[in-house]
């Protein structure tokens, strides 16, 4: 029988995050506004596309920015995402983990491969539900956790993971 872990992990934002954030967001509309007013009409256009970029991002920003309570709760239960939608995924659920690193960005992410994805995949939002199936194709699981914003980070985050569950061999 294995040691029961009594803590539990919370991952949220930090304040200077939350900060950076909305300071990158201000600078970013000033320049749109000043690109919408430019006598080059590509200027405008890229101007005009930048500002629905903008907003739709700073939209989704502020929903993960204002959640309330962490983000990521992981405990001797299983794991609750709240970015993935699907409530606490429980250990048992869970057949191991991995870590890959973006090609763009470089940063690690981990993915858990669940026994019976589909019973969860079905509790996703639709904007992720839809991506699932690429992530599939391309040898992914669609339940990839980012601790890009969020502390502690990933490295004891994936750590306290594989306390719980193996290590997915490659």
């Amino acid at each position: 029988m294995s040691p029961v872990h009594r803590y539990i992990m919370e991952c949220e934002p930090s304040e200077l995050q939350r900060t950076l954030f909305f300071s990158l967001m201000l600078v970013w509309f000033i320049a749109m506004i000043f690109g919408i007013s430019d006598p080059l009409i590509v200027v405008r256009v890229v101007a005009w596309l930048g500002i629905v970029i903008g907003v739709s991002t700073a939209w989704f920003g502020l929903q993960q920015m204002f959640r309330k309570g962490p983000t990521l709760i992981i405990n001797e239960s299983g794991i609750d995402d709240k970015r993935l939608g699907v409530r606490q995924i429980p250990w048992t659920a869970i057949s191991s983990v991995s870590a890959f690193k973006t090609r763009l960005r470089n940063k690690p992410l981990i993915e858990l491969w669940l026994s019976d994805e589909s019973t969860y995949v079905s509790r996703m939002p639709r904007r992720i539900r839809m991506v699932a199936p690429i992530l599939k194709a391309t040898g992914h699981s669609p339940f990839v956790i980012s601790m890009t914003i969020l502390t502690p980070g990933f490295r004891p985050v994936y750590e306290y993971i594989l306390r719980f569950v193996p290590s997915r061999e490659p």
